[in-house]
């Protein structure tokens, strides 16, 4: 019987290690969760970070007591918390001014890995159990037209024959296209 077919059967219902390895191929992740983060903007806040860190130690300590001139007391609080915020505020520039083009990639990337999902899933949907056997094989002309049978190979190995399968074109299988 067809594998799809097997995991639904009620009246001659697989074992739970089975099942699970006859599951169908997990779908790719949303494009919306695998947008990057910008690595200038990351950067500039990671020193912003530490630039405030280093400013709370030093104010811990408590202020010099040498310190006379207001002006100096002035730079020695207030600058490293200026230059802070202004990494900070760069970052979030660089983080807006790239978010187009990092939404873009990432979608770009999503339909590709969509597209090596769907050809596993069709070549997922091809594959035969023999519940007597206990072994998957893809019959002649399951997969394409041309398709070879294939040899019966053990339950544990067709997540990774499904996979193999599908990354060859000779199956009949579409090409995963890439949007650009």
């Amino acid at each position: 019987m067809s594998v799809p077919h097997a995991l639904t059967d009620q009246g001659h219902p697989l074992g739970p290690a089975e099942h699970s390895l006859l599951l169908p191929p997990p779908p790719p992740p949303s494009a919306r969760a695998a947008v990057a983060r910008s690595k200038p903007a990351i950067a500039l806040y990671a020193g912003a970070a530490l630039l405030t860190v280093g400013w709370a130690q030093t104010m811990s300590r408590g202020l010099p007591a040498d310190i006379s001139d207001p002006g100096y007391l002035v730079g020695y609080v207030v600058v490293p918390v200026i230059i802070a915020v202004t990494m900070a505020l760069a970052g979030l520039v660089v983080q807006l001014a790239t978010r187009q083009r990092r939404v873009r990639a990432a979608e770009d990337a999503a339909g590709a890995q969509h597209a090596i999902w769907q050809r596993r899933h069709l070549v997922w949907q091809a594959g035969w159990l023999c519940r007597r056997c206990r072994v998957a094989f893809f019959p002649k002309g399951a997969i394409g037209p041309d398709s070879p049978a294939s040899p019966a190979v053990a339950v544990a190995q067709l997540p990774m024959w499904v996979t193999a399968t599908a990354a060859e074109p000779a199956f009949g299988v579409p090409e995963p296209t890439v949007p650009r």
